[in-house]
């Protein structure tokens, strides 16, 4: 994904000549239409997507009946913290925009500026309406498990919408196809089939994982959410992030310092620092993240964590190597392996040869499965399908103070509609938002020009049972208590695993003594939980 500038560099462009900044009142309307200023952080999915929607809406019938003509105007950079700064300015005649697209804005959920006012509208009634055209609430039509995920929840325990996921993209393993058949294996299902497939690969060719660690491209960390999911279960672990233990004696979730001591945190840590110490590409730390990329393509490594945006991203360079004469490999995404330490939380499935045969029979439409029990076909069933995803990092929101809070809540609306879900799929080559639009179902042209990476994506979130994982930053216990996924977490695991003596116990044992009850104390005095 494209890597976003410095936060220095965001402010030197506060008011400079190239600035998307209004240093004056920048909300003027072109004579005889109403102007929506939209801003987007230009990442991984570059901007043509919005670009191309933008001009849909400018078009839509009801949008002129409603506001007569109708001027969108979008500006983009790739500063990371531009939205926010700009928004906690305060004022519209400072901060001209009306929606802004950009990551990691939920530092803004419940908070307000010095005129006491939040600083993001609510968006409860964008969720509750109806799509322009159709006839389901914009809140049906959202995944499930994305919408739940998308909730803010106040001290007060108040819930709400603040932001709209503005990407639905599927973060994983890539892997090599070509070298993979050529080896004689099958894409691993377990995370013991993974790391023996790359045991093998990194004892002939001295690693396996071509991977850079420079400039945030450390995305082996999104796959510990996964792993530690798979083997809590969806619920406990969204309970962690609420800092809550199921207490069996009154039947509910409890606030607990416990939460540190869930198993799945370590079996997780287990994996990466398996894989991570053992198989990374040497260079990695001095590899810049498109040339390990490049690398890949070109036949360098067998696996490489990445997202549903490395085909995008990596089109022009991929005709470039071929216009050389150069082979390009068969790059392609798997399903994230389940944690094949998950056995040890069930009672009928005790080898990883065993599971495996199990989530391949789940894979294929399985609904039982002989000699394993009912409860831990759920289980396994449940790992399968919950998914790690950008997207919720990724938001849209609109500026209480906005010129333009009802056309703005209309565009959004407007994101639900299978129309702009046909723009977002075609313009990203198969990525998606978190809306229910099947495109092999509504355009299968359109489907047949995808690759098996966005087809593959594009099944996962068709699923009705696809649990996709929230994320930390929605949480009181992130935003107002500090927790992170542990407090090692930076520098990164590529890091800790290969550069320092750390290992993945020494990771969960640290966290396990930070909190103590005095320490747990004074988080649950700043969520307001006392």
């Amino acid at each position: 994904m494209k890597k976003i500038v410095s936060t220095l560099m965001a402010a030197l462009l506060s008011c400079s000549a190239v600035s998307l900044a209004a240093c004056g009142d920048n909300n003027e309307d072109e004579a005889g239409s109403t102007t929506l200023n939209v801003y987007v952080l230009n990442a991984g999915y570059g901007i043509e997507w919005l670009n191309a929607i933008e001009t849909a809406f400018e078009q839509e019938a009801w949008v002129t009946e409603k506001y007569g003509k109708v001027n969108v105007k979008v500006e983009e950079n790739g500063v990371e913290t531009y939205a926010a700064d700009q928004i906690k300015t305060g004022s519209n005649r400072a901060n001209k925009f009306d929606v802004l697209f950009s990551l990691n804005l939920q530092e803004l959920y419940g908070k307000s500026g010095s005129n006491k006012k939040y600083y993001l509208a609510d968006l409860k009634d964008v969720y509750e309406a109806t799509v322009p055209g159709e006839t389901v609430a914009v809140k049906d039509k959202m995944v499930s498990s994305a919408l739940t995920a998308n909730m803010y929840t106040n001290v007060k325990g108040e819930s709400s919408w603040y932001a709209m996921p503005w990407a639905g993209g599927y973060n994983g393993i890539l892997y090599n196809a070509d070298k993979l058949q050529a080896g004689g294996y099958t894409v691993p299902v377990t995370t013991d089939e993974m790391l023996s497939i790359m045991e093998a690969e990194t004892t002939k060719n001295g690693y396996s994982i071509m991977q850079s660690t420079q400039e945030g491209a450390t995305y082996w960390e999104h796959l510990m959410p996964m792993w530690w999911a798979q083997y809590e279960g969806y619920e406990n672990y969204t309970k962690f992030w609420e800092g809550k233990v199921y207490n069996a004696q009154t039947q509910s979730y409890e606030y607990s310092v416990d939460i540190f001591k869930q198993q799945g945190r370590l079996e997780s840590l287990k994996v990466l620092e398996n894989a991570l110490s053992n198989h990374l590409y040497s260079k990695a730390p001095s590899t810049k993240y498109l040339i390990a990329q490049r690398m890949f393509l070109m036949g360098e490594g067998m696996f490489m964590a990445c997202g549903d945006w490395f085909d995008m991203e990596m089109s022009t360079m991929k005709k470039e190597i071929v216009d050389s004469g150069k082979k390009v490999y068969n790059v392609q995404m798997m399903k994230t392996p389940v944690v094949s330490s998950i056995i040890n939380k069930l009672t009928t499935v005790k080898t990883d040869e065993a599971l495996a045969a199990l989530v391949r029979a789940i894979d294929n439409g399985a609904t039982s499965f002989d000699g394993v029990s009912e409860a831990d076909f759920k289980t396994v069933k449940e790992a399968r399908e919950i998914l790690y995803s950008v997207g919720n990092y990724h938001t849209a929101v609109i500026p209480s103070y906005a010129k333009n809070v009802e056309l703005g809540k209309d565009f959004l609306k407007f994101l639900a509609t299978d129309k702009a879900n046909e723009i977002y799929t075609t313009k990203t080559q198969g990525s998606g938002l978190y809306f229910k639009y099947n495109v092999q179902e509504k355009n299968p042209t359109l489907y047949n020009t995808l690759s098996n990476t966005a087809k593959m994506r594009i099944a996962c979130f068709n699923d009705v049972n696809a649990l996709v994982l929230p994320i930390p930053n929605n949480y009181n216990l992130f935003i107002y208590g500090k927790v992170r996924n542990f407090k090692t977490n930076i520098p990164s695991y590529e890091y800790l695993f290969t550069k320092t003596d750390t290992s993945a116990k020494d990771v969960y044992d640290y966290d396990v003594k930070y909190y103590d009850d005095g320490e747990w104390t004074t988080i649950l005095t700043n969520i307001g939980a006392l």
